[in-house]
């Protein structure tokens, strides 16, 4: 998908995957790009591994987001906006969950939001995350994480208790400290990010980044034509084993279009016809005059 941008505005290309992979029997993730007054809307969801209910909660996540933020005006806080949305989304996973005999007392969910919106101070991502599901940036050829995980891992990395290389190998990687859909009250981290002509934005779940090294994500998510770049990521991350449910939404900002200098007279045509007249009236004007003299 493209958005054809006005005179002296960037837009962005967008393109997304999901799939369940080759050992889940059910896709636990969910997606979703929309446009709405707010900006451009992406998202990534991951129902959490092993409870009862992980695909309906993240399904949930994404629709009352985006059921919240499409009501909103296009001049609302965006931060706020992100605030309440999770305040709303994390209630309403929970009241499911506690429904009378419902089979998914448990069900909860990751989730990482984009905003993307242009204004006078140019264009720029707001970054909501809860859980492990991540946002990278990739800039002029170099991938940047944007999102710390809300997991032990990562406070054992935090503080220094374990190198990267234990991380990836460390059999807690998968315990979350922070999900939706768990406790009433649900904190997320959110962050203002400035984009630039040709910066990639990445929105996924663990399936991605769990196994595919961030070299391999930056080498994949830099290629030229978008809709290739999240193929290759997908099939990256079902070539490893595709051990988990993969998630992956994209977007690329793309530099405006030139616009043509102001024309700085008439049209060569009309140049041509008004000469030739002005040529006429001289020579008539020259023929009168010897006329007169004889």
């Amino acid at each position: 998908m493209s958005n054809i941008p006005v005179h002296g505005e960037p837009a962005f290309l967008f393109a997304e995957e999901c799939d369940r992979g080759t050992l889940r029997q059910e896709n636990r993730d969910s997606i979703l790009h929309v446009r709405i007054a707010l900006g451009e809307l992406l998202m990534v969801a991951d129902g959490i591994g092993g409870y009862a209910g992980g695909a309906t909660a993240s399904r949930m996540a994404v629709e009352h987001y985006f059921a919240y933020l499409a009501a909103l005006p296009h001049d609302y806080p965006a931060e706020n906006a992100i605030r309440e949305a999770t305040a709303q989304a994390n209630a309403h996973i929970l009241a499911s969950a506690r429904e009378h005999d419902s089979p998914n007392v448990r069900m909860g969910s990751t989730v990482v939001v984009a905003l993307l919106q242009q204004d006078a101070n140019g264009t720029h991502a707001w970054i909501g995350h809860i859980g492990d599901s991540r946002a990278y940036l990739v800039r002029a050829g170099r991938l940047h994480k944007l999102t710390s995980d809300h997991s032990a891992v990562q406070t054992l990395l935090d503080h220094k208790l374990i190198s990267t290389e234990e991380a990836r190998r460390h059999p807690d990687t998968s315990v979350l400290t922070r999900s939706l859909g768990v406790l009433r009250d649900v904190e997320i981290d959110i962050e203002q990010h400035p984009l630039g002509d040709g910066d990639t934005l990445l929105l996924c779940s663990d399936g991605l980044w769990s196994f595919v090294s961030e070299r391999e994500i930056e080498e994949a998510a830099d290629g030229p034509v978008l809709e290739a770049a999240a193929r290759n990521l997908l099939e990256l991350a079902l070539a490893t084993g595709g051990h988990d449910n993969i998630a992956i939404e994209m977007a690329r900002v793309i530099p405006p279009p030139e616009v043509p200098p102001p024309s700085s007279g008439l049209p060569n045509a009309f140049k041509w016809i008004v000469a030739i007249f002005l040529l006429a009236i001289a020579s008539l004007g020259v023929l009168a005059y010897f006329v007169l003299l004889h």
